[in-house]
């Protein structure tokens, strides 16, 4: 005798945060196809391109074939499995330029500090939605008792990206965790207590950790948008690429100088197909170019939260509020490095800068980002 198997098909999804993702990777894409053309015979072009195809299949497939709901189990098992590969990295990963930040698998290297910020977003959804009610009555006393695995286990992770000194991850992710406790409901003196805590932690890891902190904070308080300079500005080494970042974009001004007359990309910026890759569009593009491209994420973020906003399931809300706080925070980050409005820190600009760990992460909280705003049919 034959079973009655009911069956969920998908008969709509949002099309428009599809579009954005799709206009991104597509920016993402010119910008990296100009960037190769003068700096390594379109080998980073055409190592984007299968990223993004790698990626966007993945995103696909998430949105297809996951079903969140009956996943969300395994954001446990997705934490320790997280702290592994973190713990494998300072072991065996490779240092490039003071940090150890990646494992190296052959022909790409795979950063887990960027699986831990998205891996983190599904564990804190999990356990916010299953203790909702602890959570609303948490005060700095009992959130510890009420919550034991999320404090041990976001602060191993933490910990462990502190050694990997990848401070731009700890702020992102930190910036993300936090939103989702605000969105969730916690109560204002936990939210409190939280952010002394970081802030704390943070002027500790600028002002006594390493000696390249230092000095890219002494960088900033040369150049940032906030903190004038008394007299005349000394420019040295550590100084070189936020100043030419600004001269960059100031040589931008409103249209750009166009594609063919950019000056950063010809090696005066070393990071310009990565953390600085919004310095690029900005001089190349103008600031109109520029607010486009982070209109769109601002479009994107917007769009995401109010779709998540308007799930019945208070995990999926949970969920998709994170994730497009882990991506837009990002932007924020990425973008006030380059214009210097934020200490310099190395990350990359979702779906635009070149990367094979941080592209397929961002398109998988896309494809999952699609999935929770998919409309089913059972049949």
């Amino acid at each position: 005798m034959k079973r009655n198997r009911t069956q969920r098909y998908i008969v709509s999804f949002d099309k428009t945060i599809l579009l954005c993702y799709g206009l991104l990777s597509l920016i993402g894409l010119i910008v990296m196809l100009d960037v190769s053309s003068v700096q390594s015979s379109m080998v980073y072009f055409y190592r984007q391109l299968f990223f993004l195809i790698v990626s966007a299949v993945a995103a696909i497939v998430i949105l297809y074939y996951f079903n969140l709901e009956k996943l969300r189990v395994l954001a446990p098992y997705m934490v320790y499995i997280t702290i592994i590969l973190l713990i494998i990295v300072l072991l065996k990963g490779s240092t490039v330029k003071g940090a150890t930040r990646q494992i190296s698998l052959g022909f790409i290297s795979f950063q887990p500090s960027f699986l831990a910020r998205m891996v983190l977003v599904f564990f804190f959804a999990h356990l916010l939605d299953r203790n909702h009610e602890l959570l609303l009555e948490s005060t700095p006393a009992k959130f510890f008792s009420n919550f034991p695995a999320l404090v041990v286990l976001t602060g191993a992770v933490f910990l462990l990206i502190i050694l990997e000194r990848h401070l731009s991850t700890l702020i992102i992710g930190g910036m993300t965790l936090y939103g989702m406790l605000i969105y969730a409901g916690a109560k204002k003196r936990l939210l409190l207590l939280i952010a002394l805590v970081g802030i704390i932690g943070g002027v500790i890891i600028l002002t006594q950790g390493a000696d390249f902190r230092k000095a890219r904070l002494n960088t900033y308080k040369k150049y940032s948008l906030f903190l004038k300079s008394s007299g005349e500005i000394k420019s040295d080494d550590a100084d070189y690429q936020v100043k030419e970042s600004l001269t960059a974009l100031t040589s931008g001004r409103l249209f750009g100088t166009g594609m063919s007359r950019g000056r950063a990309k010809h090696y005066y910026l070393p990071e310009a197909r990565t953390d600085y890759i919004f310095t690029i569009v900005g001089e190349e593009w103008g600031f109109l170019g520029g607010m486009v491209v982070f209109g769109l994420h601002c479009f994107l973020f917007f769009r995401t939260f109010i779709m998540a906003n308007s799930q019945e399931s208070r995990y999926l809300r949970f969920l998709g509020v994170g994730l497009a706080m882990n991506i837009f925070c990002n932007v924020l980050v990425n973008t006030g490095v380059a214009m210097s409005i934020l200490p310099p820190t190395g990350n990359t600009l979702p779906f635009i800068s070149y990367g094979g760990s941080a592209m397929l992460i961002d398109s998988a909280s896309l494809g999952a980002i699609l999935n929770i705003s998919a409309v089913r049919r059972i049949v």
